[in-house]
């Protein structure tokens, strides 16, 4: 079972993580803004490496340091281009599915069964992904509730979803070979970097980067501490709690995601999105926690 403090560090987890999700949609150049993010991290955190010195780490460490930066650079990418193309409150709760791949990396890689339970929990959250695109709950949405999916939306989500698996199954290898401090650390960092030369390709962007900075210096100042402090929380969690239950409770976020969507962002069918959410918590839910 979960422990009480990793049940208060994964619901304070799953407050925070919104919140700098939401600040990033709400920028005008998600790449920018997020690339930002990375250094302010890069250069506020620094002292870290003073609290907890590098020379202790040794190959396996870096190699799932390294491991880690690649995940999470393209669930960064992906992420961003997810805001770019929708509503938080309707992508969000789909970005955060990344349960029911590790479910299907389970079952392909490693053969192992997923429960009845886990099944249903899949078959849950498809339909609790449908019911989020819907514009109304009336019996009319079943006859043209797939007309409704944008395909290229559907695709980067699952994309950002995919890579979070990813990095959640690298990361909990990581935490308990390098202090969860030290270890985030470094990863963004190097993900930081990778960011970097994935921004200096971007012509278009090069131009608007100071702008940016100096508009939104302060909520991308806030963003770097919410992000830090949102996954340390998490890792920190993982050291003391089995991971299914974790990432399993950990998913509430979905909820206040969508919920900092409607009210903070003035994204429109609220009610609808607000119960696709919570049908989708449920289903992941159930895949993580008995799958």
């Amino acid at each position: 079972m979960i422990t009480k403090v990793s049940f208060i560090l994964v619901i304070l987890s799953g407050i925070i993580h919104p919140l700098w999700n939401m600040l990033l949609k709400k920028s005008d150049d998600k790449v920018v803004f997020y690339l930002n993010i990375h250094l302010i991290y890069t250069v506020l955190f620094s002292f870290i490496l003073i609290l907890y010195p590098v020379s202790s780490i040794d190959l396996s460490g870096w190699f799932f340091v390294i491991l880690s930066a690649f995940a999470h650079f393209f669930y960064q990418v992906f992420l961003c281009r997810t805001y770019e193309l929708a509503d938080m409150s309707l992508t969000y709760p789909i970005v955060r599915s990344s349960p029911i791949f590790v479910l299907l990396m389970g079952f392909v890689f490693l053969k192992e069964i997923p429960s009845l339970t886990a099944a249903i929990g899949v078959i849950i959250v498809m339909a609790g992904v449908l019911i989020i695109h819907q514009k109304t709950l009336s019996f009319s949405f079943f006859k043209q509730m797939f007309r409704n999916i944008d395909t290229k939306v559907m695709v980067v989500a699952v994309l950002t979803a995919f890579s979070s698996a990813c990095y959640a199954i690298v990361d909990k290898k990581g935490v308990l070979m390098l202090h969860p401090v030290l270890f985030f650390y470094l990863m963004f960092a190097f993900s930081g970097f990778l960011f970097l030369i994935y921004f200096l390709f971007l012509k278009e962007r090069r131009g608007r980067y100071f702008e940016i900075l100096a508009r939104d210096k302060y909520r991308i100042t806030l963003a770097a501490i919410l992000e830090f402090s949102s996954y340390i929380l998490i890792l920190y969690a993982f050291r003391i709690s089995k991971v299914a239950y974790i990432v399993s409770l950990r998913q509430i976020s979905v909820v206040f995601g969508v919920l900092y969507g409607i009210r903070f962002l003035d994204e429109k069918y609220g009610k609808v999105r607000f119960v696709g959410s919570l049908i989708i918590f449920c289903g992941i839910f159930l895949i993580t926690a008995f799958g």
